[in-house]
């Protein structure tokens, strides 16, 4: 079947019946990657919490944000439905296993050094082969550095981490975004800049991630609320407030996974056993 059939299919389901939306309340999970992202004082902040709550008060949502290290929070969105999941950087892999809104913001992937390091005349077969490159384990940043080649790649636990060891010299360069880098080495304790970028590697646009099996009317109050902040003003507002003179995104996507779980609820629904049926069930050996 066609995207577009898929599309359409999407916008039609909010406004079918109210027993087809789940049952379960969305769970709302980001992690700590500053400033886009992080936790202060048990609270979830950052540009992408703002527009996040911005988006709830105009949809009169109120489910709490929860920050949890990257790997639990992608596997709880990969494994579990009604999971809202941000930020994700988009690429294909994601745009098979999510519903995505977006862009939050806009950047670009790129590796770092040191300021005193010159690896301007270094060939870029001598810089995949040769330099380590410390990246926060399990991101975009990491899988785009295993498919451009690069062999000493260092995965630590935060992107913050990663700023540390560039400049305790256990690393010659780290692997992120440029929205967050200098804000990573402001709190890995250096004030200045002291990192210069030797080379891009892609450009990237985040957005929220929602898992497979959340329901359909959910996405669209999401969808709907984001839009019209955008036509408001008030995300243009927020965008230069964390990011200064960068240029925010005009327009809102929607991306849907090629196989849409939605699509599932039109089916008939599974044969409830007996309890004659129940009594002989035996469960399989354990190994």
């Amino acid at each position: 079947m066609s995207q577009l059939f898929f599309l359409i299919i999407f916008l039609l389901l909010p406004l079918a019946q109210p027993c087809w939306a789940s049952q379960f309340p969305l769970r709302i999970v980001t992690e700590h990657w500053p400033p886009i992202t992080y936790e202060n004082s048990g609270s979830a902040e950052g540009m992408a919490v703002d527009l996040a709550r911005m988006i709830q008060k105009s949809a009169s949502l109120s489910q709490s944000i929860e920050v949890l290290p990257w790997p639990r929070a992608y596997h709880l969105a990969v494994t579990q439905p009604d999971v809202l999941l941000f930020t994700v950087v988009r690429n294909p892999e994601r745009e098979k296993l999510f519903t995505l809104i977006g862009p939050i913001a806009n950047g670009e992937i790129a590796i770092y050094v040191r300021g005193t390091q010159d690896l301007g005349k270094v060939p870029l077969q001598s810089l995949k082969k040769d330099l380590r490159i410390a990246v926060h384990r399990g991101t975009a940043f990491h899988n785009i550095l295993e498919q451009e080649g690069f062999a000493n790649i260092v995965p630590v636990n935060s992107s913050v981490n990663a700023a540390k060891m560039l400049m305790s010299g256990r690393v010659e360069a780290i692997c992120d975004d440029e929205l967050v880098v200098a804000e990573l080495f402001r709190r890995a304790g250096y004030k200045s800049n002291p990192f210069v970028k030797v080379l891009s590697l892609a450009h990237s646009s985040l957005y929220f991630a929602f898992s497979r099996g959340t329901a359909p009317l959910t996405i669209s109050k999401w969808k709907t609320a984001f839009e019209e902040i955008k036509r408001s003003g008030q995300y243009e507002h927020l965008y230069k407030k964390w990011f200064l003179n960068l240029k925010a995104p005009p327009k809102v996507q929607l991306s849907l996974p090629p196989a849409h779980p939605l699509l599932k609820l039109v089916e008939k629904p599974a044969k409830t056993p007996r309890v004659a049926e129940l009594l002989k069930f035996q469960p399989p050996d354990l190994k």
